[in-house]
């Protein structure tokens, strides 16, 4: 009797670990060969083109590629977007495409589905934002090679933590994409101009904190002396952990949401 209850124990998580692979492998194909795609890839030739156009003359430095063009290009527009793009269509796309009806009906836990999305998300998110940065310092030549160690921490976590909010948006939310950018425009472009401790809000405010603790030997910061005393930048340290609980927050919440919700739009 024992034995034949370690058996179905041990069939029933295989059972899940394959399901749990099949839905991973299903979300990480069809986000990836979809309109978001080329949206992304479109932005990326876009601003490869600026970084390209940006390097003559070759005698501009790395502290002026990253002021004057990775951080407005990279970190406060291109990030953002590749994670509205897989974050909020994660579970936002599935409700518009009327597909959300066969997750829920699926033997996976809600929340271990949610988990298993929310990593292909990340998988989306984490590869545009490496591939992305490593292009842009290598058209940049020397300079951007000395940039890519210093923007890859801030890049990976920034993007974790948008995507993870971008994803809640989606399931709270029918019209996820829109509110995310919505979100997106008037909070982190519009909160993150203004000075003070209001910037403290956006997710940009903590990656360019992180970039500019990384690179301080260049040194990076805010352009002009009254620029820096409004900024008010935190430790790199305290960046980094203020994205990760942010992200491990987002992806918890959005995974309870998930399973107590009746999506009863649905119907």
């Amino acid at each position: 009797m024992s034995q034949a209850l370690v058996e179905t124990g041990h069939n029933s998580s295989g059972e899940v670990r394959r399901a749990c692979w099949q839905l991973f492998t299903l979300t990480l194909r069809r986000q990836l060969l979809s309109r978001q795609t080329l949206v992304c890839l479109a932005l990326t030739v876009v601003v490869g083109a600026i970084v390209l156009a940006w390097t003559f003359p070759e005698s501009r430095t790395a502290k002026k590629l990253a002021e004057q063009v990775l951080i407005p290009t990279y970190v406060a527009f291109l990030m953002p977007i590749f994670a509205i793009s897989y974050g909020a269509a994660a579970i936002g796309g599935e409700r518009e495409d009327q597909t959300l009806i066969y997750l829920l009906m699926t033997p996976l836990p809600r929340a271990l589905a949610y988990g298993v999305k929310a990593l292909a998300t990340l998988v989306l998110v984490w590869g545009w934002s490496i591939v992305s940065l490593g292009s842009f310092c290598l058209l940049a030549g020397n300079s951007g090679r000395e940039l890519f160690p210093l923007f890859l921490p801030g890049a990976l976590l920034g993007g974790t933590a948008y995507a993870m909010l971008f994803m809640l948006i989606g399931t709270l939310f029918r019209y996820g994409t829109m509110i995310s950018l919505a979100y997106w425009f008037f909070l982190e472009v519009l909160f993150g101009a203004m000075p003070g401790i209001v910037k403290r809000v956006t997710v940009s405010y903590y990656v360019k904190c992180l970039v500019f603790d990384a690179g301080s030997e260049i040194p990076l910061g805010p352009r002009g002396r009254v620029q820096r005393e409004m900024f008010l930048a935190v430790s790199g340290e305290t960046a980094m952990t203020v994205m990760i609980a942010a992200a491990v927050g987002f992806i918890l919440l959005g995974a309870t949401i998930f399973h107590q919700r009746e999506f009863s739009e649905l119907g």
